[in-house]
């Protein structure tokens, strides 16, 4: 017997209901590899798109969606909703990410130890164009953090820092 497929919105083939299950598989479903670090940490999709790809392919085809461009929500740790929701290109998405990394031992986002037993054991590091630029090394984390948010706040590209706005404006 021949298996037929219900699609009542008829965008099951277009590459926004993909986007649209993503979103929700990572934010219900337990069993998702990345569940962790979305569901897991409360982060949620609204109802309007919960169970309804029509809602949410529609709003995003509104909403500057465009070939190559990922979603990305404008708070990091708020919820799939519209006002929270936008199109971004690949690199701005890797920019909106949360302050400090599950494996990070400093505390601070571009530092590292180096060792125990250095007279300035912090190193303050970033990563331009693939390439990592060594800032120096420091006596403390907060000095190592300084050191990275300035350099961060001069290359104006809206990378997260420590302890400033990401915007220029905002400062």
């Amino acid at each position: 017997m021949k298996r037929i497929k219900r699609t009542l919105h008829g965008y099951y083939k277009h590459p926004l209901y993909k986007v649209w299950s993503a979103i929700r598989e990572r934010c219900i479903n337990k069993n998702c590899s990345t569940y962790e670090y979305y569901g897991g940490r409360g982060i949620d999709i609204c109802n309007d798109w919960l169970n309804n790809p029509r809602a949410f392919i529609e709003w995003a085809l509104c909403h500057g969606w465009e070939k190559g461009l990922q979603i990305d929500r404008i708070d990091n740790d708020g919820n799939y909703q519209p006002s929270n929701c936008r199109f971004v290109t690949r690199g701005d998405n890797a920019r909106n990410v949360r302050l400090i990394r599950k494996n990070n031992t400093t505390g601070y986002r571009g530092v590292y130890k180096k060792g125990y037993y250095s007279e300035n054991p912090f190193v303050a590091g970033l990563s331009v164009n693939s390439k990592t630029i060594n800032l120096g090394c420091f006596s403390s984390p907060v000095l190592a953090a300084l050191r990275y948010d300035a350099e961060a706040y001069k290359l104006n590209d809206g990378r997260p820092t420590n302890f400033f706005s990401q915007k220029r404006s905002e400062i």
